[in-house]
C-alpha cells in the first residue's frame, strides 16, 4: 500500500516538474521522499510562510519599564538561535557587561556565517526555515562588539569589528545586486506606490548599505593609540556619507593636530526599531489571472527624542549628540531597493501557479504548497526581527574637565525638555578616553 502511495506520488511529483521551470524543481524529490502524502506536505510546506512568533510586542512592552530581568526571560524562549544571541548579547550591551556581551554576539555571527555556507536549499533545514539574518542584523552584531572593545579598552580588536561592519555592509550591497539581477519589467510596480508613506517617512539619502557610524568607531579605536593619521583618514571616510555631521568636523580638525586628545565619547540607543509584519495586496499574474499574496511591510513608529544635550554643574553647554547611525533608515531604505525584484520574482512564482489548476485537487494543493514555500523564501515573509534593535543612535564627545559633574539633558525636536539625568564619568584605567551608553525607551534613561 506503502509502494503504490509513494508511486503516486512520484507520479505527481514528475507532472508538477513539467510545469516548474524554475530552480525549485529539483528539490521536489528529496522534499516528497520525507514525505508521507499529498495533504501532509501541503500542510508541511504551507506552513513556511506562516508568520513566525518573536518576542517584539512582549519585548517593547518591558522595555518601557527598563525590566531588564523580564526581558533575559523572554529571550531565552527564542528558539531560533541567531535571534536569541543577537538579543542576548544587546541586552547584555545595554546592561554594560562588555564581555558576555561580545560572547553572545560571537554565537550569533557563527550562526550566520554557518547558515551562509549552507546550499540555498538545503532540504534538512527546507521545512523548518526560520530566520537568519537581514543585512542590517550583521552590521550592528559588529557595531556593538566594536563598542563592547572600546569599553573593554582593546582598541586593535574595536578596529577589527568596524572593518567587519563595513565589509559586512558591502556585502549586503552585492546581495542586493544580484537579486536585483532577476528583476523584471512587471505589471505589479504599481504595488510600490502602496508603500510611499513608509518610504517616506525615513531619509531617502541616507545609505543603507554605507553609514559613517562604523567609520566612526574604527576612529575613535585609533586615537587611542594615538594614530591620528589613520583616525583621520576614517573621519574623512565617514563625512562622505554625512557631509554636513558637526561632530564629524570636529573631530577631523582635532584629530588634524595629530597630539594627544582625550574625550568622553558617550553613545545613546533611542526607541525601538520598526516592527517587521504582513500586508495583503492583491497581485496582476497577466490574462486577467489575481492573486492575494502577503508581502512584507514595517510599522514605523518615531520616539519623542530627537537630541541630548551635556551641560556641566553651572548649566554652561558642553556637547549636543549626533545623529551617525540611523537605524530606521537603514531598514526601511535596504527594504526600499529590493521591492522591485521581489514583486517580480513573487509574481513569476505566482503565475507557475495557475497551470496547478489543470491538476487534480491534491496535485493543486502539492503544487501551490510548494511554490508559497518558494515564495516566502525569495520575499522574506519571515517576519522574526529583533525586539531590542533602536531606531537610532546618537553620539556625543567632548574634552575631559576635571572635578566636574555633568548633566544630560533629553529635548524633542522642537526643543521641549524631556528629562534631565546625571552623568557620571568614571575613569577606565585601560583607555585613554571615557566610553559610556545608555538605553533610552519612552524618553527615559534605563540605568
Amino acid at each position: 500500500m506503502m509502494l503504490k502511495h509513494s508511486m503516486g506520488l512520484m507520479q505527481e511529483l514528475k507532472l508538477a516538474s513539467k510545469i516548474m521551470t524554475n530552480r525549485f524543481s529539483y528539490i521536489l524529490i528529496p522534499i516528497l521522499l520525507l514525505l508521507t502524502g499529498c495533504k501532509m506536505a501541503s500542510n508541511l510546506l504551507e506552513s513556511t510562510i506562516y508568520p513566525k512568533s518573536h518576542n517584539y510586542a512582549k519585548g517593547s512592552k518591558l522595555l518601557n519599564t527598563c525590566n531588564f530581568n523580564e526581558v533575559a526571560e523572554l529571550l531565552d524562549s527564542n528558539k531560533n538561535n541567531f535571534l536569541k544571541n543577537s538579543e542576548k548579547g544587546l541586552l547584555s550591551y545595554y546592561q554594560n557587561e562588555s564581555k558576555g556581551s561580545n560572547d553572545y554576539f560571537d554565537i550569533a555571527i557563527e550562526t550566520y556565517r554557518n547558515n551562509e555556507n549552507k546550499a540555498l536549499f538545503d532540504v534538512s533545514t527546507f521545512l523548518t526555515k526560520e530566520y537568519q539574518g537581514e543585512g542590517y542584523d550583521k552590521v550592528f552584531l559588529h557595531n556593538y562588539k566594536a563598542i563592547n572593545y572600546l569599553m573593554l579598552g582593546n582598541a586593535e580588536s574595536a578596529r577589527v569589528e568596524a572593518r567587519n561592519s563595513n565589509i559586512s555592509q558591502q556585502e549586503a550591497r552585492l546581495k542586493l545586486d544580484k537579486l536585483k539581477s532577476k528583476e523584471k519589467n512587471s505589471t505589479n510596480n504599481y504595488l510600490l506606490s502602496r508603500y510611499d508613506k513608509l518610504f517616506n517617512s525615513v531619509d531617502a539619502k541616507h545609505n543603507p548599505y554605507q553609514n559613517p557610524f562604523a567609520y566612526y568607531i574604527s576612529a575613535l579605536s585609533y586615537a587611542e593609540d594615538k594614530d591620528y593619521g589613520n583616525a583621520v583618514i576614517d573621519i574623512r571616510k565617514a563625512l562622505k556619507f554625512s557631509p554636513n555631521s558637526k561632530i564629524l568636523k570636529e573631530k577631523l580638525k582635532l584629530y588634524s593636530k595629530k597630539k594627544r586628545i582625550d574625550s568622553v565619547e558617550l553613545f545613546f540607543d533611542i526607541g525601538q526599531s520598526p516592527l517587521k509584519s504582513q500586508v495583503q495586496l492583491e497581485m496582476k499574474l497577466g490574462n486577467g489571472e489575481k492573486r492575494m499574496v502577503s508581502l512584507p511591510t514595517f510599522s514605523l513608529s518615531q520616539s519623542l527624542i530627537d537630541y541630548i544635550e551635556i551641560v556641566d554643574s553651572k548649566g554652561a553647554f558642553v556637547a549636543k549628540t549626533s545623529l551617525l547611525n540611523d537605524i530606521n533608515a537603514i531598514k526601511i531604505n535596504e527594504f526600499k531597493e529590493k521591492l522591485p525584484a521581489m514583486l517580480s520574482i513573487i509574481s513569476g512564482e505566482l503565475a507557475l501557479s495557475t497551470a496547478s489548476e489543470a491538476l487534480n485537487n491534491s496535485q493543486s494543493k502539492l503544487l501551490a504548497g510548494i511554490l508559497k514555500a518558494g515564495m516566502a523564501i525569495y520575499s522574506q515573509n519571515d517576519i522574526a526581527t529583533w525586539s531590542l534593535l533602536p531606531q537610532k543612535i546618537l553620539v556625543a564627545s567632548f574634552q575631559v574637565t576635571k572635578n566636574e559633574n555633568y548633566k544630560m539633558i533629553i529635548h524633542t525636536k522642537d526643543g521641549r525638555e524631556l528629562g534631565e539625568y546625571p552623568l557620571t564619568l568614571g575613569k577606565n584605567s585601560s583607555t585613554n578616553n571615557i566610553y559610556k551608553h545608555f538605553f533610552l525607551k519612552e524618553e527615559k534613561i534605563c540605568y
